[in-house]
């Protein structure tokens, strides 16, 4: 009988030493439970922790949340005799979502906490309770609580370590910030809106993943690009834009550094105090941080993406913003048939060039305002009312020229009689340039997908995917060229061709109008008229092209000097946009302006949620809203299943909207997102039909 005590006795001694009092609180996207790293309390200091394990996609927030959220934290019920420390915090990870930067974590995470139980205490077991709190989002969010308890005996001797939860403390500890060496020396400053920090004594590279988490949820602008420079080998200085709620420097800055150096994840508790720290040059800006909907190549890879590149481009030459261009070129192949297949073949290749290096270039000034932190994507020069301007002024000097008002465009275009002359390959390479600079409105099939994934990429890699797109747009007569029997296909020349060209004029004159529309959105009433003066003056003097002496000479050049002139004039300027109001006031019932809280508000309440982002310049976007948006069947649609039609204009360059682009992999407009019952996005193609919306929505 005795020793049938004792056994039982050993089971129950067991039992209650077993560190799960109590299971895991299992909530929306959550579990949350109390541990203790020994399986007994003693008298003295112990250790336990808030486990805390979101489900995959989902995240809980760091100390500073960062843009949005709200720290995870427990308020203690605990006998008298017990006191609890702090929580500590292992350093967090940056996720984005859109424009929204945010410090949490996003896998199971244990927050310790030392309390101290004192010799008064009494009882056994000894019960420690606490309700925690927290937010869990992932594309919505959803606050939580529970009430938490552990229950474990009282300590006889030095307490054992439960190997249940031995791994999870030791990974906390290893990810918790460790005080910064007595060597080093950090000091801040804050100086034309950016917050600068420095660290001497330590030895850390720029070249490294260096982040740097404050502790105050007001100091930087978090999604801000961070940018880092070595001034020596033990001298780090790191810049990022200071937030817009930042009201004044405080004497210290405290915070996490942390850093990776390819090897190992290691992270500081600095403490800043103030001083003189130079901001670091926009150029040294670093990528952003984590993007949720990380860019990443297809199945298939690079090669799939230089393909779907390449057909983009191919593709591009029948969207309606090109093929007056394509109509050009096609002439100048007809007349050119018959001719020496050396030229032919140099005239292909002018053509070619001309495409490909004015790709080369867009792509490397791309790259170079991304380098210095500016967000822009495909069209994104169709955003400066200068280029705008001037682009109406070329393509109004075209039409005229087509008109047969006057003769000079056919050097420039690479069409007439000069096809064998040098000038006729400049004028080849010069038909190429305006290819792509009228494509720019345009966005085709394929073409997406290849230049979002571009701008993420090494400048080697988005250099290959903007060239491979231009070898697409020159393909169809870089073939020719090559090929003459493939001119074959085209109808013989003759005196149609004249009336051809003069029909052609008409689109290109339509064009103007188009530019003249996207160039009073983005002025006012006097931005257009004074383009439309220049205009003027350019119809002056191309009807004095031809005539001589000194007062037609004059008057020529005189028109086209005033004519440039004009574009510096300050009516032609960027106006500030529209606020969320006017615009909701200046569209069309239909629609509600986009913004990221707009959706995440539609989306928590389960409705179906419709976001179009647009631009006035974007053609292939005016044409989907025309065929496909203002069809009747989609409108039944949407009123039958109570659709919220949000709209993003990114007409004028806005960094929020980028940002969603970028996060969907797309470099620019159209993007067509549909959330269904507050779902998850669905991405629509880029050409657009009733149906394809239609269906989407079913």
């Amino acid at each position: 009988m005795l020793r049938l005590t004792r056994f039982a006795l050993m089971i129950l001694a067991l039992a209650l030493s077993f560190n799960a009092a109590a299971d895991p609180v299992v909530s929306d996207h959550l579990e949350a439970e109390l541990v203790a790293e020994t399986s007994t309390l003693a008298v003295g200091d112990n250790w336990l922790g808030l486990r805390i394990k979101p489900e995959d996609g989902w995240h809980v927030y760091w100390r500073n949340p960062g843009d949005s959220g709200l720290p995870t934290g427990i308020a203690w019920e605990l006998p008298v005799g017990i006191t609890a420390d702090d929580l500590q915090w292992p350093y967090p990870r940056a996720t984005r979502l859109g424009d929204i930067v945010n410090y949490g974590y996003g896998e199971e995470t244990l927050l310790p906490v030392e309390i101290h139980i004192a010799g008064s205490v009494s009882g056994d077991p000894i019960e420690i309770k606490g309700k925690a709190h927290w937010l869990v989002c992932k594309d919505v969010c959803i606050p939580g609580s529970a009430e938490l308890s552990l229950s474990l005996p009282r300590a006889q001797g030095t307490p054992a370590i439960d190997p249940h939860w031995r791994d999870l403390f030791a990974k906390a500890r290893a990810q918790l910030p460790q005080p910064a060496p007595a060597d080093w020396s950090a000091h801040f400053s804050v100086r034309e809106g950016d917050f600068s920090l420095g660290v001497t004594g330590a030895h850390l590279s720029a070249d490294h993943d260096i982040e740097f988490f404050p502790y105050a949820d007001d100091l930087l602008n978090h999604s801000a690009p961070v940018r880092i420079a070595n001034d020596t080998e033990r001298s780090l200085r790191l810049s990022q834009k200071i937030s817009d709620n930042f009201v004044k420097a405080p004497e210290q800055v405290a915070g996490v550094l942390v850093v990776n150096d390819g090897d190992a994840t290691k992270a500081w508790e600095l403490h800043a105090t103030a001083g003189s720290v130079q901001p670091v040059p926009m150029s040294a800006a670093k990528p952003a941080a984590l993007v949720v909907a990380a860019l990443a190549a297809p199945a298939g890879g690079l090669p799939l993406i230089l393909l779907f590149a390449m057909l983009g481009g191919l593709i591009l030459n029948l969207m309606p913003c090109v093929f007056p261009m394509l109509s050009l070129k096609a002439i100048s192949v007809l007349e050119g048939r018959g001719k020496v297949p050396r030229v032919q073949r140099g005239h292909a290749l002018a053509y070619t060039s001309g495409v490909m290096l004015t790709f080369a270039g867009l792509a490397g000034l791309l790259l170079i305002l991304r380098s210095t932190g500016e967000a822009v994507g495909w069209g994104f020069q169709l955003q400066q009312p200068v280029f705008v301007a001037g682009l109406a002024y070329l393509f109004f000097a075209m039409g005229l020229s087509m008109s047969g008002v006057v003769n000079f465009g056919t050097r420039l275009m690479g069409i007439g009689q000069s096809l064998t002359t040098d000038s006729g390959y400049r004028g080849s390479f010069f038909t190429g340039v305006l290819a792509v600079a009228v494509a720019s409105p345009c966005t085709a099939p394929f073409m997406g997908t290849a230049l979002g994934y571009a701008l993420g990429q090494p400048a080697i890699i988005a250099l290959s995917v903007f060239l491979a797109l231009g070898f697409g747009l020159a393909l169809p007569f870089l073939l020719i060229g090559y090929f003459p029997k493939l001119a074959n296909i085209l109808p013989r020349p003759g005196a149609w061709m004249e009336t051809f060209k003069q029909v052609m004029a008409f689109p290109l004159y339509l064009t103007v109008v188009g530019l003249l529309w996207v160039l009073g959105g983005l002025t006012d009433r006097d931005g257009m008229t004074i383009a439309l003066v220049g205009m003027t003056l350019i119809a002056l003097a191309l009807w004095l092209w031809h005539r001589e002496g000194w007062l037609a000479t004059s008057v020529k050049a005189i028109s086209v000097i005033l004519a440039i002139a004009l574009l510096a004039a300050p009516q032609i300027r960027l106006r500030p946009a529209a606020s969320a109001t006017d615009t909701s006031t200046a569209s069309t019932a239909a629609h509600q302006p986009w913004s990221e809280a707009k959706v995440a508000e539609l989306r928590a309440q389960g409705r179906t949620v419709f976001v179009n982002f647009t631009a006035d310049w974007c053609i292939t976007c005016k044409v989907n809203e025309r065929v496909a948006l203002a069809s009747s069947s989609v409108a039944s649609a949407f009123a039958s299943d109570n659709v919220v039609w949000l709209e993003g204009d990114w007409t004028r360059n806005d960094p929020a909207i980028t940002q969603v682009l970028t996060q969907f992999g797309r470099s620019g407009v159209p993007l067509y997102l549909v959330y269904k019952h507050g779902g998850d996005a669905q991405v629509l193609p880029q050409i657009l039909t009733p149906g394809i919306v239609v269906d989407a929505l079913k």
